[in-house]
């Protein structure tokens, strides 16, 4: 188990039996002082007891959508050594039904969910990294899904997200191909199906991306996370679906998961990552132009897997979570809205939490946690400002 602490996640994540999903603070960028947190609902992070729910063999990642029309959230996860998806009702209290499986491919290593064609249901895309492709599993309204259609992407791909990336008013996907060095773009028809991937040039064992407007002129772009040259790059869009070659940005040591966001309220796309082998999240700030500037760093658990941005005290501000692969926990750093994070406070879940997503999963209008944790379940940390 040692080797989870040398390799990033996502390097492993396609030998199955150690699947780290991929930061001690790195050299390039500076420490930032930690600063008292901006007034709010809560000062200080606030969450309950883990509640834990049975999922699939090896659960990878974890996304939240609201898949029987109930207005209840409910979770979609991977289950990398099962090759399939699970996905668990909510009841609208913070508890989840018996998990449903639904087949996909080898090594899902990521779950997004979206309307690809068009009916105002949830549906999911599942990134296979044994596989070189997504599965789109069709939502029926009622919780269930339809049976998967798989299409190519690059080498591996390890990270989906969801977007329009060429206005067409349908929604597209892009995917982190890890062994190909680069992101696929898969542009949606609009009837839950998608045209021939795109492959776009990033940096070394890409592991996420993002997507948001990193230059101001009101077309997508794309940031991605590459674990394996400790940098973010970005990828300006032209609106129609294609991307430009990639900027590179340093990052912390072995960058494996990004989420944008603006993070200190001057209107431009941010971003974060959490930083595997150096226990740490980046934060780059936007400068408008598609270009950021230096890496700020802040403390974070044990080998942090994935991030997340959303406002976990209910003060209108951005704050982090990362999921720590290495502590059994996750960290909950709370924003000042002006480009300050406050010191790391953690809350323990499963084991081996290897996502993490933000959501309101009770109903009470305070965003809480889930974790896709080792070895088959996921963990609900309900938000307790």
């Amino acid at each position: 188990m040692s080797s989870r602490a040398r390799a990033p996640r996502r390097r492993l994540s396609l030998t199955l039996l150690a699947f780290p999903l991929c930061a001690a603070l790195f050299s390039p960028g500076h420490e930032v002082p930690v600063s008292a947190v901006a007034p709010g609902a809560c000062d200080t992070p606030s969450f309950g007891a883990a509640n834990n729910f049975s999922a699939g063999s090896s659960p990878t990642s974890v996304a939240a959508g609201d898949f029987d029309g109930d207005a209840d959230l409910d979770l979609a996860v991977t289950n990398g050594a099962a090759g399939n998806v699970s996905v668990l009702l909510g009841g609208g209290a913070g508890a989840f039904g018996a998990a449903t499986n639904y087949g996909v491919n080898s090594l899902p290593n990521s779950v997004a969910d979206g309307d690809f064609d068009g009916d105002g249901d949830a549906d999911l895309a599942v990134a296979n990294g044994g596989a070189n492709n997504v599965s789109v599993l069709l939502g029926n309204g009622d919780g269930t899904f339809g049976a998967k259609s798989d299409f190519g992407t690059g080498n591996q791909p390890i990270h989906v997200a969801v977007g329009d990336f060429n206005g067409d008013g349908k929604t597209d996907l892009a995917t982190a191909d890890y062994n190909a060095s680069g992101v696929s773009v898969l542009l949606g028809n609009g009837d839950g199906t998608f045209g021939a991937a795109a492959s776009f040039a990033a940096g070394t064992f890409p592991s996420s991306v993002g997507a948001g407007d990193f230059n101001g002129d009101g077309k997508p772009d794309l940031a991605v996370a590459n674990s394996g040259s400790n940098n973010v790059s970005v990828l300006l869009g032209n609106g129609a679906g294609v991307f430009a070659g990639p900027t590179n940005f340093a990052a912390g040591s072995a960058p494996t998961s990004i989420a944008v966001g603006d993070f200190n309220g001057d209107g431009r796309a941010d971003a974060a990552t959490a930083n595997y082998n150096s226990a740490s999240i980046s934060v780059l700030f936007g400068n408008g132009d598609g270009t950021f500037g230096a890496a700020a760093a802040y403390g974070a658990g044990t080998n942090p897997n994935w991030i997340a941005a959303a406002d976990l005290n209910g003060d209108g501000k951005l704050d982090l979570a990362t999921a720590n692969y290495g502590s059994e926990n996750v960290s909950a750093l709370l924003g000042d809205g002006a480009g300050t994070f406050g010191a790391a406070v953690n809350f323990t879940t499963g084991n081996v939490p290897f996502s993490v997503v933000a959501a309101d999963l009770d109903g009470d209008g305070k965003t809480d946690l889930a974790t896709a944790d080792r070895p088959n379940s996921v963990s609900v940390l309900l938000n307790g400002c």
